[in-house]
This record gives structure tokens, C-alpha cells and sequence, in this order.
């Protein structure tokens, strides 16, 4: 005996097919994409570097169920600082005994007491005092930007 096509379960599949593939190639890319300026410009504004952040992120574009596909953003831990913002704080070397990282405008006595290395000077130290970070927001931003566009 033969057996029809099931006209329902083929047209959902065709449809999923579908947004699978545009929520791979347009909507998450884009989302990332915005995601990304709002940290680029947040990087100029404030003279920091995000690069690592930004080639660290990751977006998921997965089908569940067979019924629903779901992109989902992300960025590694550090992302989270830039995202609220910080306090002055200090920042002691746990893992190791001391810090290790290139100073690119010490004050002088870091110019006396380590070597230059590329744009400024390898330092080692077991702690470091650092200025807070403003938010940027770049992650809510996005989001409600994406409300914006689907509302």
C-alpha cells in the first residue's frame, strides 16, 4: 500500500529549512554585527582594546524539537565587565605569582626598573591598582535594539 506525503509535517520541515538557514545567515550576523560596533565604538571612546572580546563571541544557530530555531550570543566572562562597567579596584595575580603585561605609558620608575618590549615596557608585578571600567551596555543595547526591530 502506498502511502501519502504528509502535505503538514513537509511544509513545517520546508519552513524550518528556511528559517534555519536565514537565522544562520542573516539574523544572527547581524545581530552579532551591531553587537560588535556598539563595543568597537565603546573600544575609540575609551581607548581599550576589544578585539579579544569580539573574536571570542559566538553565535549558535539551532534547530530544537523540530518545531522552533534558536539563535543564541555570546561572549566570553570578561565581556560582562565591559557590558556594567567596573570600580577602581586591584587585581592580584591568583593563578600565578605575579602579573605579566605590556605598559604602554608607564610612569617613570617602570621605565627604570623593567625592559622595553614592543610599543611599551614587560612589567611583573603581584598586583595592580586599575581605574573602573564605564559600561557600555553593548549586550542590553543589542537586545533592545532587536526588540525594536521584531516589535
Amino acid at each position: 500500500m502506498t502511502s501519502l506525503p504528509s502535505f503538514e509535517a513537509d511544509a513545517r520541515d520546508a519552513l524550518l529549512d528556511d528559517l534555519e538557514a536565514y537565522a544562520r545567515e542573516e539574523i544572527a550576523l547581524t545581530v552579532q554585527q551591531h553587537a560588535h560596533e556598539i563595543l568597537q565604538a565603546y573600544g575609540r571612546r575609551h581607548d581599550y582594546d576589544v578585539e579579544s572580546i569580539i573574536t571570542a563571541g559566538e553565535t549558535v544557530v539551532e534547530r530544537r524539537d523540530d518545531r522552533v530555531v534558536v539563535v543564541r550570543w555570546g561572549w566570553p566572562e570578561p565581556a560582562i565587565f565591559f557590558e556594567r562597567g567596573t570600580v577602581d579596584h586591584a587585581v592580584e595575580a591568583k593563578q600565578a605569582d605575579v602579573l605579566s603585561f605590556i605598559w604602554e605609558d608607564p610612569p617613570r620608575w617602570v621605565r627604570e626598573e623593567f625592559e622595553r618590549e614592543g610599543e611599551g615596557y614587560r612589567v611583573f608585578l603581584p598586583e595592580v591598582e586599575v581605574s573602573g571600567l564605564p559600561e557600555s551596555r553593548f549586550i542590553r543595547d543589542t537586545l533592545n535594539w532587536i526588540d525594536a526591530r521584531v516589535s
